[in-house]
């Protein structure tokens, strides 16, 4: 049976507020007044006051943990009562009563904005959980027509509705039939989010507004990714007005309309209006830059009603594009640095990361011979020759340079027998976060990261360095990274699972993002699986064991990838 959530309705109360002011005076009781009926409270938090007036004892009665009141009983006179409430993700509201003897008066509190954030599938599944949302997006299969349990998408990502209300808001109401939906319809609900056992989920949901099906995808059924070298992309389209109609947004001109082929539908009994078929071809150019994203919509229209529906294409590109300005501040990296030696840069800054350790070290020398690319495999790399270590001091043995090894080496570009590399009496600027050797070993650092265990352990024994924590994202908070303060909270596990112990959850609280930066609109955004390897100091708060906050540490590598 589906008991998993009970959802109270309370547009009835919301309906009443409109309009309200706090001189209301409510139904009139002789032993017992309150000046108002009606309180609002701001999302963020705040206090207001109301006023008992009684002839005899009273108290307040049904006030739910969230909802502070002050004083909770009183005597007769006039009494001033304070609620409050905490900050709040979603709009929330309540009655309290006040009893004296056999009189009762009762006081509405709402908190928050009762309209709930429309937004797209994507920021649903980065969004916190109890938090109300409303989205737009086309049904894509039906689970259940008893509870109205479906699968909605909006071409930016896909969630799980669990439980819709039906036309009278009544739950478990056969909402399927109620509201006649079905699978291409367009819908707009709302309703809270949650996550169970990894499945985004909104629960419960109110209908907004039905769009009947004109047009849908059949294939692909997801966003289909394209190789940078392009190609025909064929999309299979359903319709039922006069014909379809492809639309690409004017700033993709990557993708140009090729041709489109018509298949009627064959009428039956069962069905005797069937869709029609479109065989609709798009060409793709070869992308030579970075991966790209566009949408292709689909329009038709019967001439007084229509739809839309909009797929996602995206095509690979460069997996690591030149970055660098070849200075200290703005090291270049090494696909930059590849472009920089064919005109012989000299005195610049790279940085990458050793793909291949050295083969070789002779003391008396005192150098090490080299390669590094962005990412550390083996593939577009640099060669660094004969290089040094901090300051032009000598290396004291092979090992000082490792495969995986975070590196800023300062030198001269150029090219030799075809070939890119740092030249010869090159200098090691930075090596995994560090401007020496002391310590490179030592646990909490790159090489040798802390797991949530050990940093617990070294918090616990009063560590206050900065240190290098490594593990798998469990868990995100409020949606992982936010512009608003450019940096994000996340959790993270040996398993990339939440354990519910302190000791083996460690928060990744308030870290800024690769390369110490702040996370701006447009960069990735963390995801739960990402492999992580955060840098700065630690701390504990009450029971969790954390990064200090305010960007105090960084993400320093994710999945391997530094910047």
């Amino acid at each position: 049976m589906k008991l998993k959530y009970i959802i109270p309705s309370f547009m009835a109360v919301i309906a009443m507020l409109v309009g309200c002011s706090d001189d209301y005076e409510a139904a009139y009781l002789d032993g017992l007044r309150v000046s108002s009926s009606y309180l609002s409270l701001s999302q963020d938090g705040s206090s207001t006051q109301f006023t008992v007036k009684s002839k005899d004892a009273w108290t307040i009665e049904n006030a739910p943990d969230w909802l502070t009141v002050t004083p909770t009983s009183g005597n007769a006179g006039e009494t001033e009562v304070t609620i409050s409430a905490d900050a709040v993700l979603s709009a929330r509201t309540t009655t309290i009563k006040v009893v004296s003897g056999s009189n009762v008066q009762e006081v509405n509190v709402v908190q928050g904005k009762t309209v709930a954030e429309e937004v797209t599938c994507q920021k649903v599944l980065e969004g916190p959980d109890g938090k109300t949302f409303r989205v737009r997006a086309s049904i894509t299969q039906i689970a259940n027509t008893h509870y109205g349990n479906m699968y909605i998408s909006d071409g930016t990502g896909t969630v799980y509705v669990y439980g819709t209300n039906d036309r009278d808001g009544k739950p478990s109401n056969d909402p399927i039939s109620s509201w006649g939906l079905e699978v291409g319809d367009i819908v707009t609900v709302e309703g809270p989010k949650s996550t169970y056992n990894g499945t985004v989920e909104l629960v419960n949901v109110n209908v907004v507004k039905v769009e009947k099906w004109f047009v849908k995808v059949i294939d692909p059924e997801t966003a289909p990714t394209i190789a940078k070298e392009g190609g025909i992309q064929k999309f299979k389209v359903a319709f039922k007005g006069k014909g379809v109609v492809p639309t690409i947004a004017d700033d993709c001109n990557w993708i140009h309309y090729k041709n489109i082929e018509i298949k009627s539908g064959t009428a039956t009994a069962v069905e005797p209006n069937p869709a029609d078929t479109a065989f609709i071809y798009f060409n793709v150019d070869a992308n030579e830059g970075v991966t790209r994203k566009a949408g292709v919509t689909f329009y038709s229209t019967n001439g007084k009603a229509g739809s839309s529906v909009t797929l996602e294409i995206v095509q690979k590109g460069i997996s690591n594009p030149p970055a660098g300005d070849g200075t200290e501040a703005s090291p270049y990296n090494v696909v930059a640095a590849l472009d920089a030696a064919v005109a012989g840069a000299t005195d610049v800054y790279v940085k990458g990361i050793v793909s291949k350790a050295p083969t070789s070290f002779n003391a008396s020398y005192g150098n090490l011979g080299y390669y590094i690319s962005v990412d550390g495999k083996q593939e577009d790399e640099l060669q660094v020759y004969r290089g040094f270590s901090f300051g032009g001091a000598h290396f004291t043995a092979q090992d000082d340079i490792k495969v995986g090894d975070v590196v800023i080496i300062k030198g001269n570009l150029k090219m030799y027998n075809g070939a890119a590399e740092i030249d010869a009496n090159n200098q090691l600027v930075v090596l995994n976060g560090q401007t020496t050797m002391d310590g490179i070993n030592d646990p909490g650092s790159y090489r040798n990261p802390f797991d949530a265990a050990a940093a617990a352990n070294y918090i616990d024994g009063g560590g206050k360095d900065n240190v290098f924590v490594k593990g798998i994202v469990s868990e995100l908070v409020s949606g992982g990274f936010s512009a608003q303060y450019g940096n994000g909270s996340f959790y993270i596990s040996n398993d990339g699972k939440k354990a519910g112990d302190p000791t083996k959850d460690f928060e990744a609280y308030q870290v800024n993002w690769l390369g110490n930066q702040k996370w701006v609109e447009g960069d990735d955004q963390i995801a739960i699986g990402d492999v992580v390897v955060i840098y700065g100091p630690l701390t504990k708060y009450k029971t969790t064991y954390e990064t200090a906050g305010k960007g105090a540490a960084y993400i320093f590598s994710l999945n391997g990838k530094v910047k």
